[in-house]
């Protein structure tokens, strides 16, 4: 699962996130990074034209490519990412000197719907070959990918939230949510927990969240270990999202469990 997008600025740096690596000779291994405003895009009947505006922070000149994705959720509620021509992007490749600022500006091109529009809109770094230095031979560029969430809105949002649903079987137990909403949510917290005939908490598994679009679900699956299982009376649930709280118990009995290891 991913972690929640906070709101706020978003300072992408080389040495704190997960890169992606180009080897180039010549060059010289350095961080740089870069700043994006707004974190989140929203278009609606009114608005159909936005913008990012992107500031170098690096110690060097940054290349951008970009480009938008629509966005949806599979079954399982993970991200499932194609193309699409409904958000109008303007430049699509941009330079920018160190410490300079460049603007680039969004547009919304699809009608009203009847669900929320779910997009990406990806920044990709591009490699700038740098100047060889004396002495320097091979290095480690590194580059980064970064996604922002946009949003267009549908024509009706009907006051629906989020619904779930807890069960167990064979020491697994399985929480799932839904969004019966038309617009995202997002999950900000799951956590499971069981305690015995006495009240007492022998198991506790968290969940981290991310996203839920409209119409979508996710399942989250813990295995609980016989021995712990066999001193459960109960589990308990609390899914906790931007729209609302779900919290289901659930009667533990010894046929829930997963067979005890001879």
């Amino acid at each position: 699962m991913r972690p929640a997008e906070k709101t706020g600025r978003l300072i992408i740096l080389f040495l704190l996130l997960v890169p992606v690596i180009v080897f180039s000779a010549g060059t010289t291994s350095h961080a740089q990074g870069f700043d994006v405003q707004p974190v989140k895009v929203f278009f609606n009947g009114r608005t159909r034209a936005e913008k990012l505006v992107v500031t170098n922070v690096g110690g060097g000149d940054l290349s951008l490519q970009v480009q938008a994705f629509a966005w949806a959720q599979d079954k399982d509620g993970e991200d499932v990412y194609g193309e699409t021509s409904d958000i109008v992007i303007f430049p699509r490749i941009l330079m920018i000197p160190r410490g300079e600022q460049r603007i680039i500006r969004l547009g919304a091109a699809p009608g009203p719907s009847s669900r929320e529009g779910t997009y990406r809109v990806y920044l990709e770094e591009l490699p700038i070959r740098a100047r060889k230095k004396s002495g320097a031979g091979a290095g480690v560029r590194l580059t980064l990918r970064v996604g922002i969430p946009v949003f267009v809105s549908p024509v009706n949002n009907p006051d629906k939230k989020a619904s779930g649903s807890l069960t167990m079987e064979k020491g697994k137990a399985v929480v799932r949510a839904r969004n019966d909403g038309n617009t995202h949510l997002i999950i900000q917290s799951i956590t499971i927990t069981g305690r015995d005939a006495r009240g007492a908490e022998v198991f506790s598994k968290d969940f981290k969240g991310w996203y839920l679009l409209g119409g979508a679900s996710r399942t989250h699956v813990t295995d609980i270990l016989p021995a712990t299982c066999r001193r459960l009376s109960e589990i308990h649930a609390v899914v906790r999202t931007t729209k609302n709280s779900i919290e289901e118990t659930l009667p533990v009995t010894k046929d829930m469990c997963a067979p005890q290891a001879e």
